[in-house]
């Protein structure tokens, strides 16, 4: 038998959403019409070149415009803009949008208010079954102001920090790639 027969999709969202992740917003600019999805399918991939990757549906009407520009901003998002999440995801019922603004930057518009960001231009798009992987050569970063709150998302509900973060610890401080030792194989 195969086991891929047995497995139900929505199980597996269910599984895959017990992984808690943060809530971004992919923005792309074509012919000032500035476009945005809401993504948690999103990782760091290298730091030489620097590189992100986010996932998106192939249905997603972001993505021709993603390929199209060649490039995109990765927003994060922090609590206070949970709002942001429902409206760029499509499931918004409110007659309004949310307050919410872009500005114009590296890669893609950046927006205002964001816990950070980072400016892609397109380095590779695979394929990845119903979505499409974009990898994303970081051009920018941006750290913004304030609390370092991020909005979070776990079983299917959003959630907060229960202390607000202490300002980013230097990775050389945690991670000394001395100590650190890979085994591969036996």
């Amino acid at each position: 038998m195969d086991d891929q027969a047995a497995l139900d999709p929505r199980q597996f969202r269910r599984v895959m959403g017990l992984f808690a992740t943060g809530v971004t917003v992919v923005a792309a600019e074509a012919d000032g019409d500035v476009r945005g999805m809401t993504a948690n399918a999103v990782m760091s991939v290298s730091l030489d070149p620097l590189l992100v990757c986010v996932s998106i549906d192939r249905r997603a009407a972001i993505n021709t415009v993603v390929e199209r520009v060649g490039g995109f901003s990765l927003n994060i998002l922090r609590e206070e803009q949970e709002a942001l999440s429902p409206y760029f995801a499509g499931l918004w019922k409110h007659p309004t949008p949310p307050e919410h603004r872009f500005q114009p930057w590296v890669g893609g518009p950046r927006l205002v208010g964001c816990l950070a960001a980072a400016g892609c231009r397109v380095h590779a798009i695979l394929d990845g079954g119903d979505h499409r992987l974009f990898l994303g050569r970081v051009l920018a970063l941006h750290q913004g102001e304030g609390p370092l709150s991020p909005l979070l998302f776990f079983g299917g509900r959003y959630h907060r920090l229960r202390e607000p973060a202490l300002a980013p610890r230097d990775p050389e401080e945690v991670w000394i790639p001395e100590d650190v030792r890979i085994f591969y194989g036996d």
